[in-house]
């Protein structure tokens, strides 16, 4: 968890005050405001400073330090304690992180006929087909469609032949250079063509979710917030003119921002999509909705990729293994024990993995209070960056309500103190990827932990039992 360090002598009362309304996440969410105009955004330095950081510690995190100083000889990190069949688990992580990458940062790799395929059917979808703005029938329907061609191609994509080799892959290219460099060095054992094929694979799986995560978020996306409905009311307008159907065009370009662009661009996508009424601005909630909607479907999706790429080979299979049908199965490698363990080590991997997409932006990098204070800090345009309080008319005898309305926030706002405090967004399939490797350096030195205990355990009571067998017989 998030670990917040206050400065250990008496504050002043200048001190108090810049805490708490621009350090603090639990402060109102009005930045300090100068003579000058607004207070520039505080850097992660000037946050520590001051005496509020950003410091990502965790048990995870101190139990990894710990382990790091228990190696011993030649050992110069947690990969090198590893043993063989702990190298195949973190061999897994490796070549997932490098699926990522490069599906992030190289669209060379993705020059496929089946996604270009589908970016293409996408595109040329016309108002003929699809109305400009759909309602929710409508929508649920494009969706489904979206769906059922995702399926489709799968059935076109055999998973096996390509997903068992995911383990091999060592540094993916992310760049021009690179990818020319690694083409040619990998065009003898055809590594280039199974490495794109995990990558589509990879893609088709967050297109898939996305379209599921849309499909079931309806609600959300139409939702009026408490905020827009004040500010209609304020303006003398009734908040059910904003008819509840949503842009061909936006939910399209969300689409294909899973099919072919990055975390960030995805995020910029979402969104022009929540912005219904396209000011480019959006209140606090909206702003966290689409943030979620980044990345909740990704991890979905990963989680997905990452199951039938369990099921496309055996976890602790040994990399240069070489199936033989004629080995009949008594003489196998695979016998019941081994195929025991091997059950037993899918499951705990799945286990983790997924516990690695549910936590990993939740719970270990706090992302509601992350989102919290990039409100906060951020110079909002919008009202001055202060709130507007108002007194409404409820039509009973003459009698006002009051009502605070918050400024809203632009994506440029946004973008200015995320990539300061918050840049976890632009790479959230590494990032999940990475939490699930350091789980796996935990499981492991835990491990090597309790079987020297067990060890040290068994030399005591033997020479317990020594002395004590000594003692009776002399």
């Amino acid at each position: 968890m998030i670990r917040r360090i206050l400065i250990s002598s008496r504050p002043t009362l200048a001190q108090v005050c810049f805490l708490s309304t621009q350090i603090s996440p639990m402060s109102p969410h009005i930045p300090l405001i100068s003579k000058g105009g607004f207070e520039k955004i505080p850097t992660a330095a000037e946050v520590t400073a001051t005496g509020g950081v950003w410091s990502q510690t965790s048990g995870k995190r101190d139990k990894i330090v710990e382990l790091r100083g228990a190696l011993e000889g030649d050992q110069k990190t947690l990969d090198d304690a590893a043993t063989e069949h702990e190298t195949l688990d973190l061999y897994l992580a490796d070549g997932m992180i490098e699926v990522a990458k490069a599906a992030e940062y190289n669209n060379n790799l993705l020059r496929n006929n089946l996604i270009q395929d589908f970016v293409n059917w996408l595109d040329n979808i016309s108002e003929d087909d699809w109305p400009k703005d759909l309602a929710q029938v409508q929508y649920d329907n494009f969706l489904t469609e979206i769906i059922s061609k995702i399926d489709s191609i799968f059935s076109d994509l055999p998973k096996e032949q390509y997903l068992k080799l995911i383990r091999d892959f060592t540094v993916a290219p992310v760049d021009e250079n690179d990818f020319s460099t690694f083409q040619e060095e990998a065009e003898e054992g055809e590594t280039i063509k199974a490495f794109q094929a995990c990558i589509i694979r990879y893609r088709l799986h967050l297109i898939r979710t996305a379209a599921e995560h849309l499909k079931e978020h309806w609600g959300n996306l139409v939702k009026i917030t408490d905020g827009d409905m004040d500010r209609a009311a304020v303006k003398g307008e009734s908040s059910d003119q904003m008819s509840p159907s949503l842009p061909l065009d936006d939910v399209r370009s969300v689409l294909l921002e899973h099919a072919s662009g990055d975390s960030s661009t995805r995020l910029d996508a979402i969104w022009n999509l929540v912005d219904r009424d396209k000011d480019g601005l959006l209140d606090e909630s909206e702003m966290k909705e689409v943030v979620y909607l980044a990345t909740i479907p990704n991890g979905k999706g990963l989680l997905e990729f990452f199951e039938e790429t369990l099921s496309a080979r055996p976890a602790w299979q040994p990399l240069d293994y070489e199936e033989n049908e004629e080995e009949s199965p008594k003489k196998s490698f695979w016998n019941a024990w081994s195929r025991r363990k091997e059950a037993v080590a899918t499951k705990r991997l799945k286990k983790k993995f997924t516990r690695a997409v549910k936590v990993h932006f939740e719970d270990e990098l706090e992302m509601p209070q992350r989102l919290r204070c990039i409100y906060a800090w951020a110079n909002k345009a919008h009202q001055n960056n202060r709130i507007d309080a108002v007194h409404l008319d409820t039509g009973f005898g003459g009698r006002k309500r009051y009502v605070e309305l918050a400024p809203k926030i632009s994506l440029p706002e946004f973008r200015e103190v995320q990539q300061e405090h918050f840049t976890h967004l632009d790479r959230v399939s590494e990032e999940i990827i990475k939490s699930f490797r350091e789980d796996l350096w935990v499981h492991q030195g835990s491990g090597r932990e309790s079987a020297e205990l067990r060890k040290n355990i068994f030399y005591f009571l033997t020479a317990i039992c020594t002395i004590d067998a000594t003692i009776y017989f002399v």
